[in-house]
């Protein structure tokens, strides 16, 4: 990692907790894997496939999924899911940093918990079926302001705006959105 994003992850990391936030309910939580990689690399971001029925259909996400019965934590579960999704092996190849705060899903009110991991080997991503593209995108362009805008959407006979990225060429909105502005609170100490 750079000196340039070493002290940014830093500050992320000094507001993690490394307990469980919050209990673990399957069908009702679901952890998310936020992956700083190495250098320039800055974070890992998805996008969904498009599959009918997925409320996340052809979202740009974190790799995650709902929490397993199996699942010992939600770091364990964000590990899985990661190995899943883009075949990055968390528990061989990077340190768990903490957990952030959990988010609720708006779409179908999940407790989601996203587990914070900083990349220390050499990973290669190899997605599978539920993943139509993946990309690291660089912390300088999550901070920059000129970044942010409002994505609008219809839903049904209402018209909604919400804050948003633009990120090469995608659109991130929604629970993504929000993780990501809490990490850039967390590295610059203010809302950006």
């Amino acid at each position: 990692m750079t000196d340039e994003l070493e002290p940014r992850v830093a500050s992320v990391a000094e507001g993690l907790r490394k307990d469980e936030p919050i209990k673990r309910v399957e069908r009702e939580t679901a952890a998310v894997a936020v992956i700083f990689g190495p250098g320039e690399e800055g974070l890992l971001l998805i996008k969904r496939a498009d599959r009918q029925g997925d409320p996340w259909s052809g979202d740009i996400a974190f790799p995650g999924g709902r929490v397993e019965a199996e699942d010992t934590s939600f770091s364990a579960a964000a590990v899985r899911e990661a190995r899943e999704e883009v075949g990055v092996d968390l528990a061989a190849n990077a340190r768990f940093l903490g957990y952030m705060a959990p988010f609720q899903a708006r779409r179908r009110g999940i407790w989601v918990v996203p587990s914070v991991f900083l990349i220390t080997g050499a990973v290669a991503v190899e997605r599978n079926s539920e993943v139509s593209s993946y990309m690291w995108v660089p912390i300088r362009e999550i901070l920059a302001h000129e970044n942010r805008s409002t994505y609008s959407i219809e839903l049904g006979d209402d018209k909604r705006s919400f804050p948003s990225f633009n990120l090469q060429g995608y659109v991130v909105w929604g629970l993504t959105e929000r993780i990501l502005s809490s990490l850039v609170e967390s590295m610059t100490g203010r809302d950006e």
